[in-house]
């Protein structure tokens, strides 16, 4: 597959074109390339004609359409007692989805299994996004993920595309959630408290910021007391007591000092509109009031499904051979 298919499914999919002038701008192309990399694409069977349209001066104009229902990506994470999916089509419409809960401690057998039963339930599916409560790098390989002793170490990514045969993604649960809030044109950071202890994703102009060694957004380590850290503070006081918020002013005010964020996401289960209305109080006397990133909640869950979901997309965009994988 060229460069060019990819950038025009990127027109059609993401950028929402449908038209070879509107796409020809977008591409920076002649009118005789556009035209020729939507004849490929009609004759991969990836896009169809639409029924003319009149428009002003009375001229047709000619419109395609993405043949999305066609092609389908899985998104998919991964927690301690359950699995969540969601199969979507590659313009982001839901097929279907379901939560599977599970009692086992071996995460990578129930990970195989239930990616063996769904490919083989769905052949549509083109590409796989995967989420998991851990550092993970740009390869897909599991860095640190001691709740899951299965999965930690492993080249998972690697391994999975080389299992099913079809383009896979790892990555990082916050990493994912913080990618369906990011903006292009600020600088965001999405906390959860979660059962696997605090985790934070962070994304700066849109792009996801992992460290040096992967391990950005790890702000369990962030020190409470000399013996304490932020994440032992959680695990071992109540919610709402004031060890509970002193740990969330910590975590506050060590991105409002580093990178000054535009605004700081909490899930909604973790903290509620009046929980983010006393951190906001709690952090003002020792920062400044108007220098604090803005303080809302987010739907973790769906954030989640949302950035693995783009993911998906994304690898579709990039990796399938013109007109998919044979089924």
């Amino acid at each position: 597959m060229t460069e060019l298919i990819s950038r025009t499914r990127h027109a059609f999919l993401v950028e929402q074109f449908d038209t070879i002038p509107a796409i020809r701008h977008v591409l920076d192309v002649s009118f005789p390339t556009a035209s020729k990399q939507i004849d490929l694409m009609i004759d991969a069977r990836e896009i169809e004609e639409t029924p003319l349209e009149l428009v002003r001066g009375g001229r047709p104009a000619k419109r395609y359409r993405y043949r999305a229902d066609h092609f389908h990506g899985l998104a998919l994470y991964l927690e301690r007692t359950y699995l969540q999916y969601r199969i979507h089509d590659v313009s982001g419409h839901l097929i279907a989805t379901d939560l599977l809960n599970f009692d086992s401690s071996d995460h990578g057998s129930v990970l195989l299994k239930t990616l063996t039963t769904l490919l083989n339930d769905h052949p549509s599916i083109q590409t796989l996004a995967i989420g998991v409560a851990g550092a993970v790098d740009t390869t897909g390989t599991i860095l640190f993920a001691p709740d899951y002793p299965t999965l930690d170490g492993r080249p998972l990514q690697q391994e999975l595309t080389e299992l099913f045969k079809r383009p896979v993604i790892v990555e990082n649960d916050m990493n994912t959630a913080v990618r369906a809030q990011a903006s292009d044109n600020e600088t965001t950071v999405y906390v959860y408290l979660g059962t696997n202890g605090p985790g934070a994703g962070i994304a700066v102009s849109g792009h996801v910021v992992r460290g040096a060694h992967h391990f950005a957004g790890e702000i369990s380590f962030i020190p409470f007391d000399e013996k304490r850290n932020v994440g032992q503070v959680l695990a071992t006081t109540a919610p709402h007591s004031d060890d509970w918020y002193e740990a969330l002013c910590r975590i506050i005010l060590s991105f409002s000092v580093t990178l000054n964020p535009d605004v700081i996401l909490f899930t909604a289960s973790d903290v509620s509109d009046d929980g983010l209305a006393r951190l906001t109080e709690r952090c003002a006397k020792r920062f400044p009031l108007d220098k604090l990133p803005r303080l809302r909640q987010g739907d973790w869950e769906t954030d989640y499904l949302d950035g693995l979901m783009q993911l998906s997309i994304q690898s579709f965009i990039e990796q399938i051979p013109l007109g998919g994988l044979a089924r």
